[in-house]
């Protein structure tokens, strides 16, 4: 009898560990399947990295595509994996291959992840977990950063690019996004000598909204924000311009224009 009480408390006690565990890393369940080698740096030239990016691979797995990024383009990057056999061996592929100066593999939720540093992330996950991860990678990541998934899209969030790749068993299919500025405002606008005010509304890389001019309310039509690059048409004007923060400053036609955010 004591003993099979003292089996039980060591069971307990382990089920409490996993409940501890799962707390500290409450991120997804994965199933890890490795993004083969040249669909890996096919995903890298798609993002266009260079030696001046850092890349986060969420759910890097053994660390292929973090080892590519250091090794094949001169960039540092980031693998966060929450199996720590999958980080240690992670960790020993980056030193065989000579990149540990610029390759880091995290043990950790990619949910807590801080992702602020990050001009790249990869993904390998499913539909749904890239559904729960888009607020973050909206909200951290700064305009113009590139996100890049492998087979999975985010929803309504329309990639900029498709591209599928040929793999040695099947065709994959690999989706771009650029992360947009924030434009969702009310915006004071000086178009010449004129003003104006700018009422944009914004899904994801999609703007609409109204430009009131001379006294005329005109639709906002064609308007598309890429990183910090933005373009849109009000009635027969086409405006170019640049976004830093709640500013902007750009082209329509032959004039200069400049627009502040008021609310």
């Amino acid at each position: 009898m004591r003993r099979r009480s003292v089996l039980l408390l060591a069971l307990l006690a382990a089920l409490a560990g996993c409940a501890e565990l799962r707390a500290r890393f409450p991120g997804p369940d994965v199933l890890f399947i490795a993004t083969p080698s040249d669909v890996g740096i096919e995903m890298l030239r798609l993002a266009a990295v260079s030696a001046r990016d850092v890349v986060f691979d969420l759910g890097s797995g053994d660390g292929r595509v973090v080892v590519a990024a250091a090794r094949e383009f001169g960039a540092r990057g980031v693998g966060v994996e929450i199996d720590p056999e999958l980080v240690q061996t992670s960790r020993d592929a980056a030193y065989d291959a000579g990149v540990v100066d610029r390759a880091t593999f995290l043990w950790q939720d990619l949910f807590v992840t801080d992702l602020s540093t990050a001009s790249v992330v990869t993904l390998y996950l499913r539909d749904d977990v890239n559904l729960r991860l888009r607020p973050k990678l909206l909200h951290e990541l700064t305009p113009g950063s590139r996100v890049v998934s492998h087979d999975f899209d985010m929803g309504d969030w329309q990639p900029d690019r498709v591209q599928r790749v040929r793999g040695p068993n099947r065709e994959h299919r690999l989706y771009l996004w650029l992360i947009p500025a924030d434009l969702a405002g009310v915006w004071r606008v000086r178009v010449g000598e004129r003003e104006a005010l700018l009422n944009l509304t914004q899904h994801y890389q999609v703007l609409g909204g109204t430009l009131t001019l001379d006294g005329r309310e005109l639709a906002i039509t064609d308007g598309k924000v890429t990183g910090h690059d933005l373009a849109f048409t009000a009635g027969a004007l086409a405006f170019t311009g640049r976004a830093s923060g709640d500013s902007i400053e750009g082209r329509v036609g032959e004039m200069a224009w400049s627009s502040t955010r008021v609310r």
